[in-house]
């Protein structure tokens, strides 16, 4: 079924060939809508052909210019009755010169769909380049890191434990090691390496982790509550890589609440002890719902003006998906947000 205002100005002919187009299609003047055909109407969600009297291009199409008519084809914004956007292909062309003025005829096309698959594309291109880069910079970084690891070390055994150097080369020594440990998740982000799977004790990890970070200013007023499961089953993994996923969770928690506030870490084992999970809480603001499921996408940050790449969240779902587990990110009892990761004991995905 169709509805037009002016009929008796559209040749009948005109109509029995306009009628044969499938795509969504609406016939008018300048400004006006005076035909559209059932896939018009679908699209733009105009329950009844009634609904298009008195309706104008303008309500449909954005930018619409009646004084200056774009015609060909062209690209912009289109407007659904309730109020939600799309990405639309315009093709506008005259088709008849009536004794009221020029008709026109506009084909729209839903082109959304073919936006997100070209973003999807430009954010693979990127990511290869990223990743690229990241195993340069990597290789760059793990040759001095390693003198000042090796330097540092033989000064060490050089000198009484209780010397104030002694305690400041051992610091040295573990800001050095986190160096290393980031440059081997830049490694792991910007290619697939050979990893070699072994039992994983994640609470000796959480462990070792924080030991690396909570002399950081980010954590001078933080405080971290260990909720660690006695005799937790080790799970199947890459050591560094998991090592990666919890320093990338601990340190966002303490960013988020601006170094001071409340983290807990906690892991147990569920599902009759076949799978691991690790909670991280924090008292920070939280994760709106609306980013929840954007902020695992790789260049997606929140934290532009703290200098965020939007890539350690990414890093980290990469990680915990290779490992064959999931994560998620729900709202904390603390007030802040909760990063669930489920991780299982036996993994097969990564092999």
């Amino acid at each position: 079924m169709v509805f037009n205002i002016k009929e008796k100005i559209i040749p009948e002919g005109l109509l029995e060939a306009w009628n044969e187009i499938k795509q969504p299609s609406v016939i008018h003047s300048a400004d006006l809508c005076l035909r559209a055909n059932e896939a018009f109407l679908e699209l733009f969600q105009i329950g009844r052909p009634e609904g298009l009297f008195g309706k104008f291009m303008a309500e449909f199409i954005s930018p619409w210019t009646s004084y200056h008519l774009r015609l060909g084809v062209r690209q912009a914004l289109g407007r659904k009755m309730d109020g939600t956007n799309f990405d639309a292909e315009v093709i506008t062309c005259p088709i008849h010169q009536g004794t009221e003025g020029m008709i026109y005829q506009t084909i729209i096309k839903d082109i959304s769909q073919m936006r997100l698959w070209e973003d999807r594309m430009l954010q693979s291109e990127r990511l290869t380049a990223m990743g690229k880069l990241a195993g340069e910079i990597a290789h760059e970084i793990n040759n001095p890191l390693g003198g000042i690891l090796l330097y540092a070390n033989l000064i060490k055994e050089d000198l009484p434990q209780g010397d104030k150097s002694y305690l400041n080369l051992q610091k040295i020594i573990k800001l050095a090691t986190k160096c290393r440990i980031i440059a081997k998740g830049l490694l792991n982000f910007g290619r697939s390496s050979s990893r070699t799977y072994a039992p994983v004790d994640l609470n000796l990890v959480i462990k070792e982790m924080f030991s690396l970070i909570e002399d950081h200013k980010l954590f001078a007023e933080v405080l971290t509550v260990f909720n660690l499961e006695e005799d937790l089953p080790h799970l199947m993994g890459d050591k560094s890589q998991i090592e990666q996923v919890i320093i990338n969770l601990m340190i966002n928690a303490a960013e988020a609440m601006e170094g001071s506030g409340k983290l807990n870490v906690t892991t147990r084992s569920i599902d009759t002890n076949s799978v691991v999970e690790l909670l991280i809480d924090d008292s920070g603001p939280g994760i709106p719902k609306d980013l929840r499921v954007k902020i695992f996408e790789p260049f997606f940050t929140t934290k532009n003006h703290r200098g965020g790449t939007g890539l350690g969240l990414s890093i980290t779902h990469g990680i915990v998906q290779r490992h064959g587990g999931n994560i998620i990110v729900e709202k904390s009892p603390l007030g802040g947000a909760r990063f669930r990761i489920t991780l299982p004991l036996e993994n097969t995905v990564g092999h």
